[in-house]
């Protein structure tokens, strides 16, 4: 995940990114988010709404970690 998140963020994603790390700290805004699931969903081969992904009230790292997590296995 963490190789997914500094593709996305580019040049200005820090040298280690945490699961305590808050997003907008690290410079992931909305649209960040959503390109950041479309990678991990074709990566897990797992399907998550937009609608859940707002829903969830993303603020870290590791609640990102926690969505994709819930869909491993289940799809």
């Amino acid at each position: 995940m963490r190789e997914v998140i500094t593709a996305v963020i580019g040049s200005s994603a820090p040298a280690d990114i945490s699961l305590d790390d808050e997003l907008h700290e690290i410079g992931i805004e909305s649209l960040n988010i959503l390109e950041i699931f479309v990678r991990l969903e074709q990566e897990y081969d797992i399907k998550i709404g937009d609608g859940e992904i707002f829903e969830a009230g993303l603020s870290r790292v590791g609640d990102i970690a926690k969505l994709v997590k819930s869909h491993v296995g289940s799809s």
